[in-house]
């Protein structure tokens, strides 16, 4: 395994650990994992500091049910790493279980050290996951063309 495939791995075990974290309200590793200049701007649009977000699950604002990644390729650029792929969650809010959201994400991630830690985060979510605007059926990040 040369160095940048260990690396590669590395960063998707660490995205996993905390995507786990998000799910058992791990506020340490989240905090641990998570820069302090974080950027957060979820499906919706609303962009969220690391605070914000790390205070609404602490505060039991939301709280992941389950959060799976689906497809996750990670590419590192120097100090940077962009790992992009597809995940569905199930988020429960003060008005109960929400519909699971089927999502793409880039997350940005920055050498600190030997280790790496999660500067961005970026979501999109698919709105119908059977069929793309054109009529045809979804590529998945290796599939598609541009």
């Amino acid at each position: 395994m040369t160095t940048s495939e260990g690396e590669v791995r590395r960063l998707l075990a660490l995205d996993e650990a905390r995507a786990r974290a998000l799910v058992e309200v791990d506020i340490d590793t989240l905090d641990r994992v998570t820069d302090e200049a974080y950027v957060h701007v979820e499906s919706s649009g609303k962009r969220r500091t690391k605070t914000e977000f790390i205070d609404g699950l602490r505060k039991g604002i939301y709280r992941f049910e389950r959060f799976i990644i689906d497809e996750n390729v990670a590419t590192i650029y120097g100090d940077t790493a962009v790992l992009t792929g597809r995940y569905h969650t199930e988020i429960r809010t003060a008005e109960g279980l929400q519909p699971t959201k089927h999502a793409r994400h880039m997350r940005v991630y920055a050498r600190r050290g030997e280790g790496w830690i999660n500067v961005a985060h970026q979501a999109t979510a698919i709105v119908a996951p059977a069929s793309d605007n054109y009529g045809g059926e979804l590529a998945s990040d290796n599939e598609a063309g541009a």
